[in-house]
């Protein structure tokens, strides 16, 4: 076969080129839509759930080991706030990342093994984000749960 002319590989490493970049942005848009979401609507609701929860509880019963209530509370408001602020770190991984790809395809800095050098610490941050994210509300649902029986056990008794 004959080999492909060399504006055919330029053509192609640009259309690669491009093809990456693309998929960057929709990660971009697609990444807020997700997990943040999930998290964000789970937390809220399980925030209202349990605002509720202690609103019928005082009516009728002296909630016990409110601690437990308030250490939730915290975890779901960490959760939420710790989502909100991926929100912006993960928009600026992905700008880094674009900057990064032109740079490789522009040769615009140094390579090492065709490649920047470029370390996206805001892609590492917004993962660190999103592990304190879901773990707070874990914690939160651990002791809202805990909360939730004692007093529900203390008042069947």
């Amino acid at each position: 076969m004959d080999e492909p002319h060399p504006d055919e590989k330029i053509d192609l490493k640009y259309k690669v080129y491009l093809e990456e970049r693309k998929s960057l942005v929709d990660a971009e848009r697609e990444q807020s839509q997700l997990f943040d979401k999930a998290i964000l609507t789970l937390a809220g609701g399980a925030f209202g759930l349990s605002l509720t929860f202690i609103k019928d509880m005082i009516s009728n019963h002296k909630p016990i080991q409110i601690y437990w209530l308030i250490l939730a509370w915290t975890c779901f408001c960490a959760s939420m706030l710790s989502t909100l602020i991926s929100f912006l770190t993960s928009q600026n991984a992905c700008s880094t990342q674009r900057a990064t790809l032109e740079a490789e395809y522009f040769e615009n800095h140094t390579k090492q093994n065709g490649k920047c050098n470029v370390t996206n610490s805001a892609a590492m941050w917004t993962r660190y984000l999103n592990w304190f994210s879901i773990l707070t509300f874990i914690a939160g649902t651990v002791c809202l749960s805990i909360f939730s029986i004692v007093n529900l056990l203390d008042y069947k008794e």
